[in-house]
């Protein structure tokens, strides 16, 4: 999520807690279902349960690169993906690029600066036909820019007719000592091509607090099942399952189902602590992504006689995929993946859910979003995926 050799405490805002195990590949941890809506994640209480579905298998080998390498609005590497399924569109979250001046500033603004006032870039890539091998074409058809809304790490796009909407953090709080921000709140608006930047105190916006109390609010859209997910911050990372239609209303009182992000296990000796990089929900299932991009050091905040190691090695990276059970908040599996390991820099950037043909919606993809390119500042950006469905 950022272009720094280093791990720095900012990247503890993301873990998500990552346990220490010495054995890679195999999901052992738990995170707390809830039954009562209006219960603290803390309760530990049973999951009043969503209608069982099919599971993407994380595992195994992925098919081959939906895009690869493709060129975006900004040169920063992308932080999210989200697909309309509907209209055949998929969008891209990025940092606004340092050294670009946007309409009504007397300046352009620097990369570090971008980060901590929140300001983002959305990239519509309007999607072609589908190739037999499962790879995709298209091109990019419009952009927007975001200010004061935070860092991107997932969002949540809903088709509208021929629009489409984006749920997204909003109202960034900055992080002075580590020069970024998360966004507080949540909010949905129209996607609109523009080089006029849309404010987070814009008006028009839909504004949302789904958890009193919360900081660090992200949202992804279920599309199978049209429904929302909130991931947010209250005495740790918890996820909420919502009526897409009750929380476009406002209603958040009663949620489908909540957990608490469950923490995977991984053999840290060797791969460190993988960054949080994003999320999907497809059914019954919650899929996450952990990884660094390659050449990433721990850094040893409390040893410093013990040696920095490379946790995320080149051609092998720290990029692990995890389902979890949302009727348990137990982790299905745990995966070391290699998909795109040919790519230069290679960061993992966001989950999301594609449904390649609407005539068929019983057939979906989970797609990972992945930052590359040789040079800071001219970073592309890649999509793989995972088709693999079973019925547990």
């Amino acid at each position: 999520m950022n272009n720094t050799s280093q791990f720095n405490r900012r990247d503890f805002l993301g873990w998500g807690g990552v346990a220490a195990l010495t054995v890679a590949g195999v999901g052992s941890g738990a995170g707390a279902a809830l039954a009562n809506p209006g219960a603290s994640p803390a309760t530990g209480a049973t999951a009043a349960g969503l209608p069982p579905s099919k599971l993407i298998r994380v595992e195994g080998n992925t098919g081959p690169a939906y895009f690869r390498e493709e060129t975006l609005r900004e040169g920063t590497v992308i932080q999210s993906i989200g697909f309309d399924n509907i209209n055949r569109r998929l969008y891209y979250a990025q940092l606004i690029q340092g050294g670009r001046q946007l309409p009504g500033e007397s300046a352009p603004l620097s990369g570090d600066t971008r980060d901590l006032h929140g300001d983002l870039a959305v990239t519509e890539w309007t999607l072609g036909a589908d190739a037999a091998d499962g790879s995709g074409t298209g091109r990019m058809t419009g952009y927007m820019y975001l200010r004061g809304f935070g860092h991107g790490v997932s969002f949540g796009v809903e088709p509208s007719g021929s629009s489409t909407y984006l749920w997204t953090e909003v109202d960034a709080v900055q992080n002075i000592k580590d020069k970024t921000s998360r966004g507080k709140r949540l909010c949905r608006f129209k996607f609109a091509s523009s080089a006029t930047p849309l404010d987070a105190t814009n008006a028009s916006l839909q504004k949302f607090t789904p958890v009193p109390g919360s900081v660090n609010n992200t949202a992804s859209v279920d599309p199978l099942n049209n429904r929302l997910i909130v991931r947010y911050s209250l005495g740790g990372m918890h996820y909420r399952v919502h009526d897409l239609a009750k929380a476009r209303a406002g209603d958040f009182s009663a949620p489908l189902v909540e957990i608490a992000e469950p923490a995977i296990s991984i053999d840290r000796n060797r791969y460190g602590k993988p960054s949080f990089q994003g999320y999907a929900v497809g059914g019954s299932y919650l899929y996450m992504l952990h990884g660094n991009s390659y050449g990433k050091k721990q850094d040893h905040d409390d040893d410093a006689a013990t040696p920095d190691i490379v946790i995320s090695p080149p051609g092998e990276g720290n990029t692990f995929l995890t389902s979890v059970d949302l009727n348990t908040g137990q982790i299905v599996r745990t995966f070391h993946s290699k998909a795109g390991h040919t790519l230069p820099f290679r960061e993992p950037e966001g989950l999301a859910i594609q449904i390649p043909k609407t005539a068929d919606p019983g057939v979906y993809r989970l797609c990972m979003g992945f930052a590359s390119g040789e040079q800071s500042g001219q970073r592309k950006a890649s999509v793989y995926y995972k088709d693999s469905l079973i019925q547990p």
